[in-house]
């Protein structure tokens, strides 16, 4: 099974479970807090984004966007969590270091998983690169002197 195939299903899956959840906490047959639920929902999710951001072998920026998104799904799951302890007061005075924290966190993660690098290199920056008009005047310069070689013969 591919990385691709493998990482739809299991976002799949946690969409699937969290909505029998939903439905059994509906039917009461389950007593569960909602807040719990969005928090282990949007940490699952977060996990499967930030490792699918690492595994891939796509281009950076689609590598970075994985990482960040997954991150902002932590920071809800982590808010999720707060708010299900807390008071309204309290929460207010947490958000912004930890927004602050995570960012940091994110950028960090987002540097390692492309090492370093801001973008991806086109070829026009490798060391000895040549454009179309360098390397057609080189084959006809190339050209000329082989026919001059074998009219000298």
């Amino acid at each position: 099974m591919s990385k691709k195939l493998l990482f739809k299903v299991l976002v799949a899956l946690c969409f699937v479970a969290v909505a029998v959840v939903w439905l059994l906490s509906a039917l009461n047959v389950i007593e569960v807090n909602m807040s719990w639920l969005i928090a282990i929902f949007a940490f699952a999710l977060a996990a499967l984004f930030i490792i699918y951001g690492f595994a891939s072998k796509t281009v950076g920026v689609a590598k970075k966007l994985y990482i960040v998104f997954g991150g902002a799904l932590a920071v809800a799951g982590v808010f999720a969590l707060i708010g299900s302890f807390m008071d309204k007061e309290n929460v207010a005075r947490l958000v912004l270091p930890i927004i602050a924290i995570a960012v940091t966190v994110v950028v960090l993660l987002c540097i390692l998983a492309v090492g370093g690098k801001k973008w991806d290199q086109a070829d026009n920056e490798n060391i000895g690169y040549k454009d179309y008009r360098t390397r057609k005047r080189e084959e006809e310069e190339r050209k000329r002197q082989e026919n001059e070689n074998e009219q000298d013969k």
